[in-house]
C-alpha cells in the first residue's frame, strides 16, 4: 500500500498539483494529462517503489503501476481533492484541476489522448462481458447445460454492453470532452431506440431529407463524431443562454440538433470510414497472413509500451461486428510472450526475490492477462530478454496470422481467451509454442540482472 508522502513525491514529481489538467487510470497505468510536461521529474518519479515504469506518450504522462493500480490511484484521488474538492467519485473517472497554463500538446497527442481516453474507462465491462460470452460459448458445448435458462439469461446479460456501446461510449466520450455525459448516452440511446432499428434498411425523410435506417448496436465511429459534434453545440449554446435557461435548453437543443444530424450525416459517414478502416487493415494482413502475423506478434509490445494499442480499439470493434477481428488475436501473442519470459525466469532464477517476482506477475497474468508487471518488472531491466520477446511473439503471430484465426470477443490474450477463437486449435497450438519459446529462450540464454531486480549472475 501506497503511503501518502509517497503519493505527495508522485504529485510533485508530476509537477505539482497545480500542473494535473485530468487523471484517470486503466488496467495497470495512471494516466495524467499535464499542462506543462517539462515539469516533469522523471528521476523522482521513478524513484517511487509503487512506479515500474514511466511512458509519455498519447498527450499522457503514463506511470506503470501494475495490478495495485486502483489503490494507488484512490490515493492519489484523496490527495488532489484535499487541495481540489470538485470531483467525481468513481473508478478511471477524471478528474478537473483548474489552470491558465497553455498546453504544449500536439494535434496528434491530443487526438490519440482522446480515443484512448474515451475508451479506457469501458474496457473493464468490455472485457468483463467478452469473458461472460466465452464462458457460456464453453458451457454451451456441454448437452448438460442445452436449453438452461440460467445460461441463457448469462449470455444475455452478457450480450447488454456489446449492443449498447453507444451508450456506454456516448457517456464516456462525453465525460473526456468535458460535456453532458447524460446527453452523452441519450444520444447513443437514440441510435438504438427499437421503433427504429426495427426499420433497419427503409427509408425515412427529416424535414424532407431522406434517412437510410441503420442499426448502429455495437458501433464505434458514428458515436464519437456524434459527441465531437455535441460538444461543440453544448459549448457554443452555454455562451449565449443565460444561466437560468441553461438546464432545459442547452441539453434539449443539443439533442434536437445532433441526432438528426447523426442519423442523417454523420451515422452514415462514421459507420463508413470505420468499415473502409477495418477493411484496410484486413487487406494489408490478408496480402499475407504469414509476414503480417510475424511482424505484429513481434511488435506488438512496442505499441502497448507508449500506450497506442488502445487506438486501434475502435477498429477492432468494428472487425468484431463484421464476423471476427484479427488483429488481437496476433497482437495477443506478444502479451502471451511475455508470460514466457516470465516462466523462464521462474524456471532459471536461482534467486528468491527475482522468483518471488516473476511468480506473482506470471500466474495471475494467464488468467487476466494483463502483462504490465512483467513488461516494466521483468523484461525491460533485463535488457537481453527483449529479443525473446520479439521472437516468441513472432512465432504465434506468425501462426495466427498464416491460419488466419480471428478472436469473437474483445478479451485479453490468457488462457481464457481460447474459447473466443475462431478456430480454437490453431489459437491454442500458436498461444503454448509462443509461451514455451518466450521460456525456451530465457532458460537456453539467460537474461541480464540488473540490481534491484535480481541478484543472479550469469
Amino acid at each position: 500500500m501506497s503511503s501518502r508522502a509517497e503519493i505527495d513525491a508522485i504529485l510533485d514529481g508530476l509537477g505539482g498539483r497545480g500542473n494535473i489538467k485530468d487523471y484517470f487510470h486503466c488496467a495497470t497505468r495512471l494516466r495524467f494529462n499535464l499542462y506543462d510536461y517539462s515539469l516533469i521529474d522523471q528521476e523522482k518519479l521513478k524513484s517511487q517503489p509503487s512506479v515500474l515504469s514511466i511512458v509519455i506518450a498519447s498527450g499522457q504522462c503514463q506511470l506503470i503501476i501494475g495490478p495495485a493500480v486502483e489503490s494507488v490511484y484512490q490515493i492519489i484521488k484523496i490527495a488532489i481533492n484535499d487541495k481540489d474538492t470538485s470531483h467525481t467519485a468513481g473508478c478511471s473517472q477524471e478528474h478537473k484541476i483548474e489552470n491558465t497554463t497553455t498546453s504544449k500538446e500536439s494535434k496528434i497527442s491530443l487526438t490519440l489522448g482522446f480515443i484512448s481516453g474515451s475508451f479506457l474507462p469501458i474496457i473493464g465491462i468490455i472485457a468483463a462481458a467478452g469473458l461472460l460470452r466465452a464462458m457460456t460459448t464453453v458451457l454451451g458445448e456441454f448437452s448438460y447445460f442445452n436449453g438452461n435458462e440460467t445460461l441463457k439469461i448469462i449470455n444475455l446479460i452478457a450480450n447488454v454492453p456489446f449492443h449498447y456501446l453507444p451508450v456506454i461510449l456516448g457517456f464516456s466520450i462525453a465525460r473526456k470532452l468535458k460535456s453532458n455525459e447524460l446527453v452523452g448516452a441519450a444520444i447513443g440511446a437514440a441510435l438504438l431506440y427499437p421503433e427504429f432499428t426495427k426499420l433497419a434498411g427503409q427509408t425515412l425523410h427529416f424535414a424532407g431529407i431522406p434517412i437510410i435506417v441503420t442499426d448502429y448496436s455495437g458501433t464505434v465511429f458514428p458515436i464519437f463524431f456524434a459527441m465531437i459534434t455535441a460538444a461543440f453545440i453544448e459549448k457554443y449554446l452555454k455562451r449565449g443562454i443565460p444561466n437560468s435557461l441553461q438546464l432545459m435548453f442547452v441539453p434539449l437543443i443539443t439533442f434536437l440538433i445532433v441526432v438528426p444530424l447523426t442519423l442523417i450525416l454523420l451515422g452514415p459517414f462514421g459507420a463508413i470510414l470505420g468499415d473502409y478502416m477495418a477493411k484496410g487493415i484486413l487487406y494489408v494482413i490478408n496480402l499475407s497472413g504469414l509476414l503480417s502475423g510475424i511482424f505484429i506478434g513481434a511488435f506488438y509490445s512496442v505499441i502497448v509500451m507508449f500506450g497506442l494499442h488502445w487506438t486501434l480499439t475502435p477498429i477492432m470493434y468494428t472487425n468484431l461486428v463484421h464476423g471476427g477481428d484479427p488483429i488481437y488475436a496476433i497482437g495477443g501473442m506478444s502479451a502471451i510472450a511475455q508470460m514466457g519470459i516470465a516462466l523462464g525466469i521462474l524456471i532459471k532464477s536461482k534467486d528468491s526475490k527475482t522468483r518471488q517476482l516473476a511468480g506473482s506477475a506470471f500466474f495471475p497474468s494467464l488468467i487476466s492477462g494483463i502483462t504490465e508487471p512483467i513488461l516494466y518488472g521483468l523484461i525491460i531491466p533485463n535488457k537481453r530478454t527483449i529479443p525473446f520477446m520479439f521472437i516468441s511473439g513472432a512465432v504465434g503471430g506468425g501462426i495466427i496470422g498464416f491460419y488466419g484465426v480471428k478472436l469473437n470477443e474483445m478479451i485479453f490474450a490468457s488462457l481464457l481467451s481460447i474459447p473466443t477463437a475462431q478456430n480454437i486449435l490453431v489459437y491454442t497450438v500458436a498461444l503454448f509454442a509462443t509461451l514455451l519459446t518466450g521460456a525456451l529462450l530465457v532458460i537456453i540464454f539467460g537474461y541480464e540482472s540488473n540490481v534491484g531486480v535480481s541478484g543472479d549472475k550469469k
